[in-house]
């Protein structure tokens, strides 16, 4: 029989009985929305180091990241699937049911990771089937092949990363990610600044931060006695065993993948204005990434705690944890539109210089594209305590549709229509992701109103 640590039992109490919700939501959320927030910094630590070589070698970086994102979205999937059925079962008291969940999830892992081992020597014909211009596919070939190497280690980090947000271990997320993102740091410094090296060595410092993690994170959980561990003797293949994880995975796969097809769509689309163009509005996105890396890592902790109290057939407190979550969400979001009135001055001069220069034209392209691009996340705030709720009420299929809405229904054929039948810029990329992001955290908090009815009419 499994077993779990006194801290385990003491925190699953606190999580379905405390009346203190906001307090309960800082501890859980807040080092996840830090955590979020460094994850953010990766992303933006990329391009800078790309920017600094070249503006192509940053367009590159920020086309080649979407793809990355869609072979990401398996492990992804996984993670998100496992992590709320491991929440689940811990609200339910169900001890034995986390250690089956952990090892069928960690085996199942390895073997879809050995698969995408062996498609690495074909990366460069990859590209090619997926659209990718030529010219990125020429200098992003070995950038994208360390990626998905990098990737791999990295799906299993997620799962260990879902196991800790399960059991609210949130401080130790993120003390590894703050160790992690030094060792980026100082690699990608190395790298790029003392070795002149191109934008592959961007991608090795990730890679060797992603086993920095794995070697302190995931190699601790084998062969413990704890419910939280791994153990070949508990892990099935069976379908009895993977089978709803994978169907309650499917959905978040097919929602990641397709959001980031989307956006690699809407990359193509926004090449018309100029392949810098590419590179200004990834820039645009990882600048409002910071905000909504910490709106995201509130979503991660609200998923964890509503799968908890749902588990545990609390729906009344998990209707005041929803509640509680919007709140926090939509004050984030107006904060965050404040201050960036005074920083994206400053942070776009830095994007815009290179070993070549200050470049003002590229400047002044990343604020065109990213003052209306951030008006959207007063409204997308909606979106994060939406999806907390319907993650945790297991609803992954409704999260796919809103998702998809966000896509290719709220944004390619907004772009669509800018770039034929109108005569507008580089601008109609900023239009396009705050008229999305708006209606999307519109839709969503819809859809997670209609969740909440359904559930409360199949309890009484």
């Amino acid at each position: 029989m499994a077993i779990i640590s006194k801290r385990d039992k003491e925190f699953r109490e606190e999580v379905l009985t405390t009346s203190k919700l906001i307090r309960l939501i800082i501890k859980v959320c807040f080092p996840l929305a830090i955590f979020q927030f460094i994850t953010q910094l990766f992303n933006i630590l990329d391009t800078l180091m790309a920017s600094y070589i070249d503006a192509t070698a940053v367009s590159t970086v920020a086309y080649m990241v979407q793809l990355q994102h869609i072979v990401s979205a398996i492990g992804g999937g996984l993670s998100v699937a496992g992590s709320i059925r491991i929440a689940n079962f811990y609200g339910k008291g169900s001890y034995d049911d986390v250690k089956k969940e952990i090892s069928s999830l960690f085996l199942l892992t390895a073997i879809i990771s050995l698969f995408i081992i062996l498609l690495i020597p074909f990366t460069p014909a990859i590209l090619r089937l997926t659209g990718t211009p030529e010219g990125f596919t020429n200098s992003g070939s070995v950038y994208f092949m360390i990626v998905l190497v990098g990737i791999v280690i990295n799906f299993f980090n997620s799962i260990y990363l879902a196991i800790e947000k399960s059991r609210g271990n949130t401080k130790v997320i993120l003390k590894l990610n703050l160790l992690v993102m030094i060792v980026k740091l100082l690699l990608t410094a190395i790298f790029i600044y003392i070795l002149k090296g191109g934008i592959n060595y961007i991608a090795l410092a990730t890679l060797l931060s992603y086993l920095t993690l794995f070697f302190l994170g995931p190699i601790r959980l084998i062969n413990g006695e704890d419910a939280f561990s791994f153990s070949l003797k508990a892990a099935s293949l069976k379908w009895k065993a993977i089978g709803p994880m994978i169907k309650l995975s499917i959905p978040t796969m097919i929602e990641k993948m397709s959001f980031s097809f989307g956006k690699a769509l809407v990359n193509n689309m926004s090449a018309t204005y100029g392949e810098t163009t590419v590179g200004a509005a990834g820039i645009s996105n990882n600048m409002s990434g910071l905000l909504t890396g910490i709106q995201t890592g509130i979503q991660d902790g609200g998923t964890s705690l509503i799968s908890q109290n749902n588990g545990a057939g609390l729906f009344k407190r998990v209707v005041k944890i929803f509640a509680r979550l919007t709140t926090i969400e939509f004050i984030i979001g107006c904060i965050g539109n404040f201050l960036y009135l005074f920083l994206m001055w400053p942070i776009s001069y830095i994007f815009a210089s290179s070993k070549g220069g200050f470049n003002q034209e590229f400047q002044n392209l990343i604020i065109l594209i990213f003052k209306y691009e951030i008006l959207g996340c007063f409204l997308l705030s909606f979106c994060y305590a939406s999806i907390s709720l319907l993650l945790g009420l297991k609803q992954t299929k409704l999260v796919m549709i809103v998702n998809i809405f966000r896509v290719f229904v709220f944004r390619i054929p907004v772009i669509h229509y800018f770039t034929t039948y109108t005569n507008l810029n580089a601008e109609a990329v900023g239009y396009t992701m705050m008229i999305s992001n708006s209606l999307t955290g519109i839709f969503a908090f819809l859809v997670a109103i209609y969740a909440l009815i359904k559930v409360a009419k199949a309890k009484e």
